[in-house]
Order: C-alpha cells, then sequence, then structure tokens
C-alpha cells in the first residue's frame, strides 16, 4: 500500500501541460518581439592550420542582435553571424577559401509555441532554415547550403517574462551547431555530434545581454 501511494503521489507531482489558444500564441509573440543585444562565443576545430585539427578554438563576437518578429512571420535572425569562420572547418581547401571571404550575415529560423503548463510556464522552440549561399571556385560557380541545428532550441518561459518582455533575460543563452555542408542535393561534409577526436566541429553560442 505504501509503493502505491507514493507512486500516486509522484504521478500527482508531474507537470501537467495543454493546448494553447491561437489568440495566447498572438499575445505570447507580440509581447517577445525585439531585437537582443548579446554575443557569439564560437568553438571550432581548426581543420586548415597543419597539425591542429583537433585543437579547439574560441572567438567571441560583440555587439550582435539576436531578432524576434511577431507571429505572422514567426521568425528569429541570429544577426551579423560570421560565416567565414566555417572555412577553417571544412576539409576542401578551396571552399574553405571561397568560405572565408563570406560578409557576416544573419541566420534564419522559425520558432512557436508549443504548451503551456499549469505550474504558469510556456514552451517555446525554434529550428534553424538552410543556408544557400553561391560560390565560385575550382573554376566555377558552387550552389551550397549550410544546414545549422539548435541543441537549445526547446526552452520553457516563465508567462510573467513573456508578459513582462523579459523572456530574453541577461545571461540566457542560444546554441546552434554547424551538421552539414551541401552542394546541391551531395553531401559535401557532415559534422557529427560531440567533441570526438579527429571530427571537424562548430558551435556557437548566443548570450543575451550587454
Amino acid at each position: 500500500m505504501a509503493i502505491i501511494a507514493g507512486m500516486l503521489m509522484a504521478c500527482d507531482n508531474e507537470p501537467v501541460f495543454y493546448g494553447l489558444t491561437q489568440r495566447e500564441k498572438e499575445s505570447y509573440a507580440q509581447n517577445i518581439k525585439g531585437e537582443y543585444p548579446g554575443h557569439y562565443t564560437i568553438a571550432y576545430t581548426d581543420r586548415q592550420t597543419s597539425g591542429s585539427d583537433t585543437k579547439l578554438l574560441r572567438e567571441t563576437v560583440d555587439d550582435v542582435t539576436f531578432s524576434v518578429s511577431d507571429l505572422t512571420a514567426h521568425a528569429i535572425i541570429f544577426n551579423n553571424f560570421p560565416l567565414s569562420l566555417l572555412a577553417r572547418v571544412v576539409d576542401d581547401p578551396e571552399l574553405s577559401l571561397a568560405l572565408s571571404t563570406l560578409p557576416n550575415m544573419g541566420l534564419t529560423g522559425n520558432y512557436e509555441f508549443t504548451n503551456a503548463i499549469e505550474n504558469g510556464m510556456v514552451g517555446w522552440s525554434f529550428d534553424m532554415n538552410p543556408v544557400a549561399l553561391s560560390l565560385t571556385y575550382s573554376g566555377q560557380q558552387h550552389n551550397i547550403v549550410l544546414h545549422f541545428s539548435a541543441p537549445s532550441g526547446f526552452l520553457t518561459l516563465a508567462k510573467g517574462q513573456i508578459d513582462g518582455g523579459t523572456a530574453f533575460e541577461q545571461g540566457r543563452q542560444l546554441t546552434l551547431e554547424l551538421n552539414a555542408i551541401y552542394e546541391g542535393d551531395q553531401l559535401v561534409q557532415q559534422f557529427d555530434d560531440g567533441w570526438q577526436e579527429g571530427n571537424p566541429k562548430l558551435m556557437a553560442v548566443f548570450r543575451f545581454g550587454l
């Protein structure tokens, strides 16, 4: 009986999720809409420097922003992202050279409010859009597509923070990882999860706040 009672108590403590109405989603989106200052910390393995292909390097990019639209576009943008750093992690030296000349640009994605929890927390998630590039190297034009994932793509936000416009408070982090590079539908290079020896990697963390 004691075991059964303990199981029932554990079940009672589990959070209850429920769906959000369209009106709630639109209201929450309007409250989080805006441009948020922060900085990137980018960790990567350098494939282009002899003898250091497994060494983990870090660079910081200050004075950048993260943009959130309302629910009509439900878009996010990691602004001023240094795509030229991708030159360090690719194996093809000519592709590396072409990537090294790229200017900083915005990486886009889409977000949604997923659910609410009885304790006043709201689920919010996002995923990233592929980045299409037209690059010229090896004497011809190449249609390159970059695929990023978002390991920190799900957050729980307090309703009070959403209503007060402080959902993305100073110190909160969002993480991006480079997963793969394609030319058309042909895989050029795959980037595995984890910092395994010999595997190239690029991970970027956007931290909110000045």
